[in-house]
């Protein structure tokens, strides 16, 4: 089949690419926790993560001698933030930092495959990146997901940019560079291949309908060669620690049979309807948590009228599919977690299109002078990023003192103790380990939501304080216990605001070890 290319439009000037990345820089510095104009990262997520980073620079083994259930791909892009320092989360806001930089550099190259771009325009990409990190699913920054939609957007535009300028099938190189990400996604968190399944089916029914399978299948070896390229590392070190076993063990049982597992009620317990009611409603629940959110998917839905019609149907489709898949994967659990839906940001860019073709109608209406509109225009959305940023839901921390942190004050008391064992007990560590400048000294070191299903991590916590193993135990200030061989000592409390922006004030106790 010959293959009939047309010119790529999406290419971009260097203006505009220096544009993007200042722009995407600028805002995780402004809205992320991670970023030094933070004391600290309090989310208890990221916290997590990055004791494990830390524990691999020093010779610990993810899943043998610190338990998670994350992927290993995401705990080796902590270790490498920790390598630039490790009592701060620095190098994850400069991991941020290059992510929303692709981000926004892919986002308007899909918007300038569709969409005749000018000069003014350009401001859209200051604004869209302040929507996108400043809403309230973000949360203080550093998650799985906002790392890995920047991942998916690549792979959306290899795949929009076959549709405009190609016969509807990625380039050789681009299948490859496709197998690579794909590794990058199942190594971090394989919920979030829904997009990587409806794409390649996608480039199936395009490869049969032009009955070109010999493209197809030199695609099909190129993915594969990616994927393996990633995969063999990762897999490399782990059977190199003799640890395999303890990968399987965290990364596929755990999340595969007993993370997030309950009974949905009613109907939405049959498996088939299961499958459509839950996605739906955890998407309802996700635009119902932000509502930038549902707008943005809106947006997103709308673009497709203002696509030629030519390249409408198979856009439809490809986003279609992908996009039911991406939601029926994400959200496969029956229990809601607010902030998963975010990895659908990866579309969002769609929404830019119906943008910047009324930019260019209104400016085109006003004749009298014809940099009159895009100025005024370029003040409003600059307006407006500035106001998205001031209302990012981080904004009560930043530039605030260290010691306005809980972790802090408590990391004050522990470090009197040379080398000292801590417990984060019954609740997700929050950043007490890393402030200490602490590494667990135990595999199960905190909560990690698993705990019913998975009772290993109590018991072996139990039995340790029961010997009196830690020299201080740190519960929340809700947490009631009295142990025998432990004292109250200190509690600490400061502000927080949740992902539905709700101010609270979060306390946590601190207990040490009696001296015999």
């Amino acid at each position: 089949m010959e293959n009939k290319r047309i010119a790529d439009t999406s290419k971009l000037t260097r203006f505009e690419l220096i544009f993007i990345i200042l722009a995407a820089t600028l805002t995780i510095t402004v809205v992320s926790a991670c970023s030094p104009l933070y004391p600290y990262n309090p989310w208890d997520d990221v916290n997590v993560f990055f004791v494990l980073g830390r524990g691999i620079i020093h010779g610990k083994v993810p899943y043998r001698d610190l338990f998670d259930h994350k992927g290993p791909l995401l705990h080796f892009i902590y270790a490498l933030a920790a390598l630039v320092s490790e009592r701060s989360f620095t190098g994850v806001w400069i991991v941020e930092c290059i992510l929303a930089s692709v981000y926004s550099v892919f986002s308007w190259k899909i918007v300038k495959l569709f969409a005749e771009t000018r000069k003014h325009n350009i401001v859209l990409m200051l604004l869209f990146p302040g929507i996108i990190y400043s809403m309230g699913i973000f949360n203080f920054g550093g998650n799985a997901e906002e790392l890995c939609f920047p991942v998916i957007t690549v792979m959306l535009y290899f795949g929009l940019k076959a549709i405009v300028s190609g016969d509807g099938l990625p380039k050789n190189n681009e299948a490859v560079i496709c197998g690579i990400l794909t590794g990058v996604l199942f190594w971090i968190k394989y919920s979030f291949l829904g997009f990587v399944l409806g794409f390649c089916f996608y480039i199936l029914l395009v490869a049969i309908k032009h009955k070109d399978f010999k493209r197809l299948w030199s695609l099909v070896w190129r993915f594969l060669l990616g994927f393996v390229l990633i995969s063999v590392p990762i897999l490399a070190y782990f059977l190199f620690n003799n640890s395999i076993s303890y990968l399987w063990e965290a990364y596929f049982r755990v999340n595969l049979f007993l993370y997030h597992e309950t009974t949905a009620p009613g109907l939405a317990g049959i498996p088939v309807i299961k499958n459509i009611f839950i996605p739906i409603m955890c998407t309802v629940f996700t635009i119902k948590t932000d509502y930038t959110f549902g707008i943005l998917m809106l947006l997103s839905a709308l673009s497709v009228f203002f696509i030629g019609k030519k390249l409408r149907k198979k856009t439809i489709a490809l986003l279609l599919i992908t996009f039911i898949l991406s939601e029926g994967l994400i959200f496969s659990k029956t229990t809601f977690i607010y902030y998963y839906g975010y990895i659908l940001c990866y579309g969002f860019c769609m929404g830019l299109i119906p943008c910047v073709v009324l930019m260019n109608k209104l400016a085109a209406m006003y004749k009298r002078d014809t940099r009159f509109i895009p100025v005024v225009i370029s003040v409003v959305l600059t307006a407006l990023y500035g106001f998205s940023l001031i209302n990012s839901k981080n904004m009560f921390l930043i530039f605030a003192p260290k010691q306005k942190l809980p972790q802090f004050q408590l990391a004050e008391t522990i470090s009197k103790t040379p080398d000292a064992k801590i417990l984060v007990y019954d609740f997700i560590d929050s950043g007490y380990y890393t402030t200490s400048g602490i590494l667990p000294s135990n595999k199960y070191f905190c909560y990690l939501n698993i705990e019913q299903n998975y009772p290993e991590i109590s018991e072996e916590q139990n039995r340790l304080i029961e010997e009196g193993y830690f020299d201080y135990i740190v519960t929340s200030y809700f947490y009631e216990e009295d142990w025998d061989n432990y004292e109250y000592v200190q509690e600490a409390a400061g502000p927080y605001v949740n992902y539905n922006r709700n101010s609270v004030y979060e306390g946590y106790k601190l207990y040490k070890r009696v001296q015999e």
